[in-house]
């Protein structure tokens, strides 16, 4: 298996791996869950950058404990950017609470009208059915901490140090919520769920290079901020995904696909329609996978 899935680093916007360095226990369920692969913790995860990846929406397909009127959708972002770069090393260095402002959109579809995962590998298979909800949020996203260049150092310098686990990070786990209560809107079983924002060059409107924050040594924090992922079945406590080691993506690099832009890129679709499934933790065709971090409750 091709694992090109890659996670964005925090200094410019190169691709890689960045796999998670613990293992932590799923959060204990409660009866308003109606699904929930969140990581208790975690100071940081794997996650895919919208800026390193030329990606416009990222989600799932979900199965809740039961159809219910939704109250909030959490997700986990990651984020690797840093108030600001100073010094020879463009050291890290950022005030405690420091934070940027993003629009983020939760969109939650229909499932297909027959199994995406026996579609063949065609332009126009493996998408989503009509529109639930789409909803638009602005989050005030917190820079990853500075640098600990006493307890990070080697092939960790320039993280920042998580007392907590103590661990040293190169992005910081943030969750964010939509809140749906007052939308009254009551979800199916089983959906497809997609968040989406703008980057530099990404996304439905990309905001450009001409921006303030983009001639800057560190960059705009927006082309840092990734989806954060957790493990399936390892994190997965509460409902189930239909399809394990499959995603649904939007990135306009054909490559990046799992049956490499056979059906497409630059669309929201199933990653990919007839194609096994690719998203495995350790390169192989089995579990643990790759799922966005993410819960859903009711009221």
């Amino acid at each position: 298996m091709r694992l090109r899935h890659a996670f964005a680093v925090s200094i410019g916007l190169v691709a890689a791996i960045v796999p998670a360095t613990s293992v932590f226990a799923a959060p204990a369920a409660t009866s308003n869950v109606l699904y929930n692969s969140l990581v208790p913790s975690p100071g940081n995860l794997p996650s895919i950058g919208f800026e390193a990846n030329q990606t416009a929406q990222f989600g799932n397909e979900i199965t809740l404990t039961r159809s219910a009127r939704v109250a909030t959708v959490v997700v986990t972002m990651d984020s690797w950017g840093c108030q600001t770069r100073t010094g020879a090393g463009n050291n890290c260095v950022t005030s405690p609470g420091s934070t940027f402002s993003e629009p983020i959109t939760l969109n939650i579809f229909r499932i297909p009208a027959t199994n995406p995962t026996t579609q063949a590998d065609t332009p126009g298979n493996g998408l989503p059915g009509t529109t639930i909800l789409s909803v638009t949020k602005t989050f005030a996203i917190p820079y990853r901490p500075s640098a600990n260049n006493t307890k990070c150092i080697g092939d960790e310098a320039g993280y920042w140090f998580d007392s907590k686990n103590g661990e040293c990070f190169p992005g910081l786990a943030t969750n964010i919520t939509f809140n749906l209560s007052s939308l009254h809107v009551t979800l199916p079983k089983t959906f497809v769920d997609g968040i989406a924002y703008n980057t530099s060059d990404y996304g439905a409107a990309p905001y450009g290079d001409a921006t303030s924050c983009h001639s800057t040594t560190e960059g705009c924090g927006y082309d840092s901020l990734n989806v954060g992922l957790s493990y399936d079945p390892d994190n997965l406590n509460v409902g189930s995904n239909p399809y394990p080691g499959y995603v649904w993506w939007n990135t306009s690099t054909a490559s990046d696909y799992c049956d490499s832009g056979a059906a497409g890129s630059g669309t929201f679709r199933i990653d990919s329609p007839s194609t096994p499934a690719c998203w495995g933790v350790y390169n192989e065709p089995d579990a643990p996978w790759y799922q966005p971090a993410v819960e859903v409750t009711t009221s």
